[in-house]
């Protein structure tokens, strides 16, 4: 599904207008909607307080007390920032009915919040950015300790409608009515955090210009993986099915490499070839008889590497590679020249050595948790998570390729602008391995040819759904990140019978 930034919004009223819908007629059924979205979930309130800013998301405040006063409802319009500054609220103003009460700050106000059924936020738009200033911090604030429902109008005010930031003191909604298609504020935390239920309203714009129009986010959904997980030609033959190196693995962490392996073998590659050294072997093979091995005496590899990297389609670095494997990893950097998953240990040679990814001929996916995209940043973890999408684009840039900032709304970031943020997933994934099988998962797609902003937001949509049946079955608490790989099968069966 589409996601509408600030600008494409903007172009897209634009559109609406060329179309002959003026900007008035959008606010008028701006309002509407959010009026009916407050009668269909709560019913009529004994009393409706909106709280409203000096522009057009004001004015859209201004339509809907009109419509709830038309229907007997009681309103108070607390105007925060004094009277309407655009044209278009003023004219909206001047259309409140005599029993539409209007108010500015102070007590009367403050009263009229906490005794109100229903709050209604129309104070910033998705222009925000920044802080909130004082007065719009105090009343929401009295708006969020109220016990009235709460309804922000397209974005809850004090979150950024593009990089998905919640300031400090912003609206939380029980419910937002999101105008004409989803903003990335509605899908990625912490914005997510702050929308309660979001309801998609169409307020004008012909539906034909908002199907038509090309944006650089989306919402990952099922799309994603049709083209991954296509029939197979009748004549494939494993060398057809891709051949995915893994450089993973070591001395008490093999179990890292085994999730990533059997992941990607339950994702169809055809030929897996895993480099370890003879004291790991054993353990690995054990558990993945399916693949090759390229067994080293000192994990160097020689010529024995170099051959294997020759011969892949696709690399997966670094899941459970361990400290000390610094010559391992740099060669690999200086050779690969296959699409590559970067993870883990191969993530954290990069903060630690400097090496600049920018440098490398192949292609790549990186996958950073927070704590990992902190250091490839410079940054706390907090500054990670408080704008994920951003902080997503920036590791782009840094790397140079596609970066998938783990987390809840896993993030996709491209070099090229693109990104998508996804939907599927819960916090019983929050456990040591679930990673690995991320990572064996984008790299048996990149093996199969699949582009690298392709096969990392399609991966993570499907991990997220396997994660998603594994807590069906086995509770969020009890689930194992090893329950991944039968869920895959599930999922991958499910598509194929369609």
């Amino acid at each position: 599904m589409k996601l509408f930034t600030r600008k494409e919004m903007q172009s897209m009223e634009g559109a609406g207008e060329k179309a002959g819908v003026s900007l008035g007629e959008m606010m008028d059924r701006a309002g509407s909607a959010l009026a009916r979205a407050a009668l269909e979930a709560w019913g009529a309130p004994n009393a409706a307080v909106l709280l409203c800013g000096r522009g057009n998301n004001g004015g859209d405040g201004f339509v809907c007390a009109r419509e709830l006063a038309r229907m007997g409802v009681s309103c108070t319009v607390v105007l925060l920032h004094g009277e309407p500054g655009t044209e278009l609220a003023k004219g909206a103003f001047a259309r409140l009915p005599g029993t539409v009460r209007v108010l500015g700050p102070g007590g009367e106000a403050g009263a009229a919040i906490s005794g109100a059924g229903l709050i209604v936020d129309c104070v910033y738009g998705f222009g925000f950015r920044g802080e909130l200033d004082g007065i719009s911090a105090e009343y929401l604030g009295l708006a969020n300790g109220a016990r009235g429902h709460k309804l922000a109008a397209d974005l809850p005010s004090g979150t950024e409608c593009d990089s998905g930031r919640a300031c400090e003191g912003a609206f939380r909604a029980d419910i937002t009515a999101a105008f004409t298609g989803l903003k990335p504020a509605h899908v990625s935390y912490p914005a997510k955090g702050f929308c309660g239920e979001v309801r998609v309203c169409q307020v004008g714009v012909p539906g034909e210009l908002a199907g038509a129009a090309e944006t650089m986010g989306e919402a990952a959904g099922p799309e994603l993986l049709s083209p991954l997980l296509g029939p197979a030609d009748v004549q494939v033959n494993k060398g057809s099915r891709g051949r995915l190196l893994m450089v993973c693995g070591s001395w008490g962490m093999a179990g890292a490499c085994i999730m990533a392996a059997r992941a990607a073998l339950r994702c169809g590659v055809g030929l897996l070839d895993i480099v370890c050294n003879e004291r790991v072997y054993p353990i690995i093979a054990g558990a993945v008889p399916e693949a090759v091995f390229t067994v080293t005496d000192s994990m160097d590899g020689g010529e024995k590497l170099s051959r294997s990297m020759r011969a892949a389609t696709a690399c997966v670095l670094g899941c459970g590679l361990g400290d000390g494997q610094d010559e391992l990893i740099g060669r690999v950097f200086k050779e690969c020249t296959v699409p590559m998953v970067i993870d883990a240990d191969g993530l954290n040679y990069c903060a630690r050595t400097g090496f600049d990814l920018r440098m490398l001929e192949a292609p790549h996916v990186i996958t950073p948790h927070p704590g990992e995209a902190s250091r490839l940043l410079g940054c706390s973890i907090a500054q990670v998570q408080s704008g994920r999408i951003p902080a997503a684009f920036r590791l782009s840039e840094l790397t140079g390729g596609t970066a998938l900032l783990k987390g809840a709304a896993t993030v996709t970031a491209s070099p090229e602008g693109r990104f998508a943020v996804n939907p599927t997933g819960n916090p019983g994934m929050a456990k040591g391995g679930s990673g690995d099988v991320l990572a064996g998962i984008i790299g048996a797609f990149l093996s199969q040819g699949a582009g690298c902003f392709e096969a990392a937001a399609g991966g993570a949509y499907l991990h997220g759904l396997a994660g998603d049946r594994c807590r069906d079955r086995f509770s969020e608490r009890g689930m194992l990140p090893t329950d991944l790989e039968g869920m895959l099968t599930e999922i991958i069966k499910d598509f194929e019978r369609r």
